[in-house]
């Protein structure tokens, strides 16, 4: 939204001249001008926007991705080990005792996924909220900005016309679009302590997670004990 601000300085240069000659003709014409910039901002945010839009969401398919790939990759390490534990299993006991702590392994892990994946959509539609509530909070603040600043011209062009000294036309535009963008960054900056909502969101994500491994930990600790107790050795189990 900065690109909006520096436009008013249009209102304070010598385009608005002391002769009477024109100069309401000239008000009316520099408040066209601004309103046309003041849209080819409002364009360029939104481009930028959607732009910003997309790198998010292609950032997230890359890390879902490679999540993916990975997971792959450990179930694929996961079984092989699995068979080499069913090898050596010589006794039913043994075998059963295999079986029992494959299984435990591969639910654990399923759980602890489906509670990762469940804390990261969370964050995401979070962050998704936040971010509509500030996009929606800026554009009424813009909406407002242009508001004014079109006020600010007209009251101007009607007390020129109206034959109000045009010093005095001038210094009243001056004022009047002085507290329209003081207004604009005040309340711009209220808007960027949204960004603030970010800090628990974030948290959030990472305690559930936290969880998520620490519950899995102890199913996996429970599985290694049992197993043992059943064929007086232990094993290990990796993978996300």
């Amino acid at each position: 939204m900065a690109v909006l601000i520096p436009l008013l300085i249009l209102a304070q240069n010598n385009d608005i001249t002391d002769t009477t000659k024109g100069i309401c003709a000239k008000i009316s014409e520099l408040s066209s001008k601004i309103d046309q910039r003041l849209s080819a901002a409002e364009s360029k945010l939104e481009t930028k926007r959607e732009e910003i839009s997309n790198r998010i969401e292609e950032r997230r398919e890359k890390r879902d991705t490679r999540l993916e790939e990975k997971r792959m990759k450990w179930d694929a390490n996961r079984e092989e080990h699995f068979a080499k534990m069913e090898e050596k299993a010589q006794t039913d006991e043994q075998k059963q005792a295999v079986m029992a702590f494959r299984q435990a392994v591969t639910e654990a892990i399923q759980a602890r996924r489906m509670a990762i994946d469940e804390a990261i959509n969370n964050f995401r539609d979070s962050v998704d909220d936040v971010k509509f509530s500030r996009k929606s909070a800026i554009d009424e603040l813009v909406k407002k900005f242009r508001e004014d600043v079109k006020a600010a011209y007209e009251k101007a062009v009607s007390d020129c016309e109206s034959g109000v000294d045009l010093q005095a036309v001038r210094q009243n535009l001056r004022a009047n679009l002085r507290t329209a963008r003081e207004n604009f960054v005040n309340d711009r900056q209220n808007i960027e302590k949204l960004s603030a909502d970010m800090e628990p969101l974030i948290e959030a994500k990472r305690e559930a997670i936290k969880k998520a491994i620490d519950d899995f930990k102890a199913v996996l600790e429970k599985a290694r004990a049992d197993f043992k107790a059943a064929v007086g050795k232990g094993t290990s189990e990796e993978g996300e």
